[in-house]
């Protein structure tokens, strides 16, 4: 009998998988494809630091040599720049003002052999159908091994299948987001102009585009090779919907400085699309399993907290299931604080996120502002777990219903359809 199954290999299953063998708890990995495998979302949040040192992951980083971030830069559509750097807000149990630019092949594959290098049982290239239940309680997996399915037992399941949440989907938990319904293409490429700023030049960069809800990822990658994403409504797509060449390059030349950015470049690898970005499930948690990482949850990337929620779900998850082993008990209940926990720290990004695209200019309005620069820059950090109020918030909600009701404003026209009650 297997104390943890784990169904899936990313940052959210090695994450976990190291946690709960650093704790003594057996466990294995089952991950479908065979690492290094292609992902997209090759930017991190600070405080994704935290838990990569507490795995002990940080040196696998450093070795590895991927590109630090040291801040943020947003681009308007008038030339306008406005930038941040991490260093302003020291942050409790971080001792480095930067973050990691990563090839996702690279970090995924060295999370998973790090997790194993702990004491996980990895296996790769194993599909998992389904979860095995007994009345309303996990008891296993089953797998597809050499061609046969074989049921796995074990005292707990963990999903972190990311977006195609396996247990979502087999107990119809899942629920489309009512508001985004992003698109995005996005391609590799080399000879992207990042600017002549050195210290800036290894930021990324989010360019505003004049579309719904449309902006561009700039990631440097190495030293040599830049992510480009274009992220828009997914109906500015669908006069695209056969053509995602014509639909990236469209936007590219909207902006006049991504546009002069791009006119260098040479593209290394094919265009992939990502659509259908924001959903959640239910619940995490039912008797003997728990969901983790985008599993759970998935928000729109546009800050790339990504990596960070499945990392801090992986680490609030562990904590749960170490007491679930400690007192026997593997009850809904006993693992109900994890799920409170992720839901209070993604709902603030998912509350950020929204009231960032109802009114785009208000976000450089917020950054450059002394009263809550450093709220921001907290949020923009990940910091947000174990938080009752956020201020900055209210303050940003309170300055959308100002410009609402006077007809006369500025940047009325500017506010985008999206409800923030």
């Amino acid at each position: 009998m297997n104390d943890v199954i784990i169904v899936g290999g990313g940052p959210a299953g090695s994450a976990i998988g190291s946690y709960l063998s650093k704790a003594g708890i057996q466990n294995v990995i089952l991950e479908k494809a065979n690492h290094p495998r292609p992902h997209v979302g090759e930017s991190m949040v600070t405080s994704s630091t935290r838990v990569f040192k507490e795995l002990d992951f940080l040196k696998v980083l450093e070795a590895e040599g991927f590109v630090h971030k040291y801040g943020a830069s947003w681009h308007a559509p008038n030339g306008s720049e406005f930038a941040i750097e991490f260093g302003e807000f020291p942050q409790e149990g971080i001792d480095q003002d930067y973050t990691y630019h990563v090839d996702r092949a690279k970090l995924d594959m060295l999370l998973l052999k790090h997790a194993e290098s702990l004491g996980s049982k990895v296996y790769q290239g194993v599909h998992v159908s389904k979860v095995l239940f007994e009345d309303d309680r996990a008891v296993g997996v089953r797998a597809n091994i050499a061609g046969q399915d074989v049921d796995i037992p074990a005292r707990m399941v963990v999903d972190a299948t990311g977006r195609n949440t396996l247990i979502g989907n087999q107990l119809k938990l899942k629920v489309k987001d009512p508001i985004f319904n992003q698109y995005a293409v996005h391609a590799w490429f080399e000879n992207v102009d990042r600017g002549e700023e050195e210290r800036t030049e290894d930021f990324i960069h989010i360019y505003f585009l004049p579309i719904e809800r449309g902006w561009v990822w700039q990631i440097p990658i190495n030293n040599e090779i830049t992510s480009m994403g274009v992220v828009a409504d997914r109906n500015v797509f669908r006069d695209f919907s056969k053509d995602p060449e014509g639909f990236f390059w469209t936007h590219i030349n909207s902006n006049p400085d991504l546009a002069r950015a791009m006119a260098p470049a040479r593209q290394i690898n094919e265009f992939k699309s990502e659509g259908d970005y924001s959903y959640s499930l239910s619940k995490f948690v039912g008797n003997s399993y728990l969901c983790i990482g985008d599993a759970a949850r998935f928000v729109d990337p546009i800050f790339s907290s990504g990596v960070s929620v499945a990392l801090y779900s992986a680490k609030y998850a562990s904590e749960r299931i170490v007491k679930a082993f400690e007192t026997g008990d593997f009850s809904e209940e006993m693992l109900a604080p994890y799920e409170t926990k992720v839901r209070g720290g993604v709902g603030i990004w998912y509350e950020f996120i929204r009231l960032y695209y109802k009114l785009l200019p208000l976000f450089t309005h917020f950054i450059q502002s002394k009263t809550h620069r450093i709220e921001v820059l907290r949020l923009l950090q990940g910091e947000v777990y174990d938080r009752g109020q956020v201020p900055v918030l209210d303050a940003m909600r309170a300055y959308i219903e100002k410009v609402e009701k006077s007809e006369n404003h500025l940047l009325r026209a500017q506010l985008t359809s999206i409800p923030i009650d």
